[in-house]
């Protein structure tokens, strides 16, 4: 944390002159003043998606519905089409009285004509009506694909219920956005994120068919954040692009995402033991031995790195013992290594993080939204969920994000659940995985760099200007006084993006 003067000229701090209780910046000689404030490295959100973030922040929130009926309302009061399409986003049953799957009983009721998508907060799971699911031939004898799920009510018929890999089944059949669409969503969610701080984003799972869209937009003189793109695994090993081409000052590909398994609130999440409260499945398998060592060659060969979505227990166990055994035979390594969430991780896996190279990718935040659910959907097993400080201990550094547009993306939120979870556990039901603030901090500032191979930014001489500019000193204030940190600026590449 910084006071003095830092003066910035094309993108990069030239000079420094620290002096307490005042913060001056000067931007290619523009001076601001800031009372009492006080200059951090600016955050990096290690796991979001950018686009999606943007779509979301335009389309109707679901995610406060008490219920069922509850999302028509807000459908109706704030109407966002895809094409012909009626979306929306956010739907969470858990947080209903009725914690049931919906149903396309409802959606036909209200939008007898028109086809309506709705996606769980997750992004693991549709809820559609019946004019949808015509649309995508999804019917009684539709043959639900590997590792997806087709919900079937009593006489065999679709509920309008997809999860997982089931949803590919409607890709297809979705309107396309215009460049100018696209263009909006994400300069809305740039301008949202800036707010928090942030000047560093991991995109994850973007379509290779989109890059030069994105090329195009951060050619652009628009406000931008440094973003760091992590294509669909799946789909790139189809595309054909040649990931060098595309990069800007602010834009690289640096890897490939893929996914393990679904969501726990889903279940979809793999586990060892069945679910608690759904004891006929332990949730989807989405990748094989196979296809995960074919991920591991695609990633290495393309000199790129590699990002696989792991939310059970059995999913990141799968992995690890796989690319312990792909590695044992001196096959060629993807650039660096990342598991994502990590939420459920059975203890003697922990250390193999550490000696097969791999960063833990991890959410904070989803502590916090998760905690009743997660209870429900794995008992006992809480006590070695969400396991930070057993990461840290085994010498595994953790990179942080916030799932955005699935969670809050303001870092202090996390940076909150981190160092007070053992207040936020009211019902002593998780294991002591708290962490200290300056170890959290720094899963936000420098292990998001190291993670995907770069050096992370300082507040030096020659470094870029990426700041974050606050109106409290983030290490030495009170644990519990931490919703009293505000962003005054963020300043990214020595352009100021946000200023309250």
């Amino acid at each position: 944390m910084f006071q003095g003067k830092i003066e910035i000229r094309n993108g990069y701090i030239v000079s420094l002159s620290p002096k307490e209780k005042t913060l001056r910046i000067k931007v290619d000689g523009q001076e601001i003043n800031y009372e009492n404030a006080f200059a951090c490295v600016g955050f990096t959100d290690s796991h979001l998606h950018l686009l999606i973030g943007g779509e979301f922040l335009s389309m109707p929130d679901l995610t406060n519905a008490t219920s069922e009926e509850h999302c028509l309302e807000i459908l109706k009061q704030k109407p966002f089409f895809r094409g012909n399409w009626l979306f929306g986003r956010g739907w969470n049953q858990e947080n209903w009285k009725k914690k049931e799957f919906p149903t396309k009983v409802s959606l036909d009721k209200e939008f007898p004509n028109l086809p309506v998508c709705l996606i769980r907060q997750d992004g693991h799971c549709l809820w559609l009506n019946s004019k949808a699911l015509e649309i995508c031939n999804i019917g009684r004898e539709t043959i639900e694909p590997k590792s997806g799920k087709i919900l079937k009510d009593e006489s065999g018929n679709p509920t309008g219920i997809l999860i997982d890999n089931a949803i590919e089944l409607v890709r297809p059949f979705l309107p396309d956005y215009t460049k100018e669409q696209y263009f909006q969503f994400l300069q809305q969610s740039i301008s949202y994120l800036a707010k928090f701080g942030i000047t560093t984003v991991h995109d994850m799972d973007v379509d290779p068919k989109l890059i030069e869209l994105y090329q195009d937009f951060f050619s652009s003189n628009f406000n931008k954040i440094n973003i760091r793109i992590f294509l669909s695994g799946s789909k790139f090993e189809t595309a054909q692009i040649k990931t060098k081409s595309y990069e800007t000052e602010h834009l690289k590909i640096v890897g490939l995402k893929y996914y393990m398994d679904g969501a726990l609130g889903s279940y979809g999440a793999l586990l060892f033991e069945p679910y608690s409260d759904k004891g006929e499945t332990n949730g989807l398998q989405l990748l094989d031995e196979k296809e995960l060592r074919q991920a591991f060659k695609c990633a290495a060969e393309n000199d790129l790195g590699i990002a696989i979505h792991a939310i059970g227990d059995k999913a990141t166990h799968l992995i690890l013992k796989t690319y312990k055994k792909y590695l044992s035979s001196n096959n060629i390594k993807p650039k660096f290594f990342r598991i994502e969430h990590c939420q459920l991780v059975q203890n003697e896996d922990i250390p193999l993080f550490k000696e097969l190279g791999i960063y833990a990718s991890i959410q904070p935040i989803h502590f916090i939204a998760d905690y009743d659910m997660a209870e429900k959907r794995i008992g006992n097993r809480t006590h070695f969920a969400y396991p930070w400080k057993t990461f840290l201990q085994n010498f595994v550094p953790l990179c942080s994000g916030s799932d955005f547009p699935i969670e809050n993306p303001d870092p202090i939120r996390g940076i909150y659940s981190f160092v007070n979870r053992e207040k936020i556990d009211y019902k002593n039901i998780y294991g002591n995985e708290q962490i200290t603030l300056h170890e959290a901090l720094e899963s936000y500032i420098i292990s998001p760099a190291y993670s995907i191979g770069e050096e992370p930014d300082k507040i030096e001489v020659g470094s870029p200007a990426n700041l974050t500019i606050l109106n409290k000193n983030l290490l030495e204030i009170e644990l519990d006084d931490l919703d009293e940190i505000e962003v005054f600026a963020t300043i990214c590449q020595g352009k100021i993006i946000y200023q309250k």
